[in-house]
């Protein structure tokens, strides 16, 4: 099937957006279907993930679980100073990356513009990596915000890093 044409009153991104809805994984290329068009799926590294403490806005915006798993082997995981609740950066890197654990979630695809317009910067949306090869849309930080961030990346994933700190926390307090 052909590209649209573009409109001239409609950036190319739009059609970028809704002609196709998950770009090429470089480099398996293998895509992650969702269904008939009816659902998004959205990775989440964080506060979003199961029993966590922002999980109730996928739930609320119709989300379901689909898939525990962890990214590529090429990205950073970060805890953001400055967020509460706590909330990890993931961003991808070119070298000394590690897979860090996700939850893939599927929004309805009414909802899913819902979720992205909450998302507070440095935070974004983008193009995740999974290490089965599937490429989908998932939570992401701009790399600037790591400047003074705390790498956690040899965690392998937020819920293991707030458990060791709840570990060391009450080893202290004892």
């Amino acid at each position: 099937m052909p590209a649209p044409r573009p409109h001239p009153a409609r950036p190319v991104a739009f059609y970028c957006l809704f002609s196709y809805p998950f770009r090429r994984s470089f480099p398996t290329g293998r895509r992650f279907r969702p269904g008939p068009g009816t659902r998004r799926p959205v990775a989440v590294c964080g506060a979003h993930m199961s029993g966590l403490p922002l999980n109730h806005q996928l739930i609320g915006l119709g989300g379901q679980l689909v898939a525990r798993t962890m990214t590529a082997p090429h990205y950073r995981l970060y805890r953001l100073p400055g967020f509460e609740p706590p909330r990890p950066g993931l961003i991808r890197v070119h070298s000394e990356g590690g897979a860090v654990e996700v939850e893939v979630w599927r929004l309805p695809v009414e909802h899913y513009g819902k979720l992205v317009a909450v998302v507070p910067a440095p935070l974004c949306i983008g193009t995740l990596d999974l290490q089965d090869g599937l490429a989908v849309q998932g939570f992401l930080c701009e790399s600037y915000a790591t400047e003074h961030a705390l790498d956690i990346t040899s965690s392998g994933g937020w819920r293991s890093y707030i458990a060791s700190q709840t570990g060391m926390n009450q080893t202290h307090n004892s």
